[in-house]
């Protein structure tokens, strides 16, 4: 049996180099000098330590090294974490919610993190947005190159057989659509 990578077998290891040896200890001291380097090592006691005036102190409970941050000041809908009790300082404010997705994040935002409510709700308005997106597109007269924005050239070359299983489910998703919807339109 070969031995592979990161196996630890001996039997099937190499042959030493001949020629090779160890240091010993007087040699190997003599080459590590992290016992002459003052206040070397990040383990060693926090009164030797370089860095600990600027290390967070954990028995203080809160920094106070650091000077206060100014909060920043919304002009847009901010959503923000029902286990959070206010904002962060310093938020991103690039895009802001609109439209039905907007409306879906409001919703989703009232569920708390741990909920799987809230997570398939920011998924749905993620993909609701991309619809939307399109629709904004459309109406300023520009028409998306979708195949190229969604890589599907790429995802052709490297991966065709995931390629190939999205395209089928997403066929027929299409297909049940539209048999459903020329059903429902026959009773009418």
């Amino acid at each position: 049996m070969d031995q592979t990578l990161g196996s630890s077998s001996r039997d099937v290891l190499d042959p030493p180099i001949p020629g090779g040896r160890s240091l010993t200890t007087p040699e190997r001291q003599a080459i590590d000098l992290s016992t002459t380097i003052k206040g070397w090592g990040s383990d060693l006691d926090p009164a030797r330590r370089p860095g600990v005036p600027r290390d967070k102190a954990p028995q203080l409970g809160r920094e106070d090294l650091y000077p206060a941050i100014e909060p920043q000041v919304s002009r847009t809908k901010i959503h923000k974490s029902t286990e959070h009790g206010k904002l962060p300082p310093v938020f991103g404010t690039s895009c802001p919610p609109r439209g039905l997705s907007g409306v879906l994040r409001d919703v989703a935002y009232k569920f708390s993190e741990g909920r799987l409510a809230r997570w398939l709700t920011l998924m749905f308005a993620d993909r609701v947005d991309v619809v939307e997106g399109v629709v904004e597109d459309l109406a300023h007269g520009h028409v998306p190159n979708i195949p190229k924005e969604m890589g599907w050239a790429s995802e052709w070359r490297y991966n065709r057989e995931a390629f190939v299983r999205k395209t089928a489910i997403a066929v027929g998703v299409t297909a049940l659509v539209v048999v459903a919807w020329k059903m429902r339109s026959r009773r009418a």
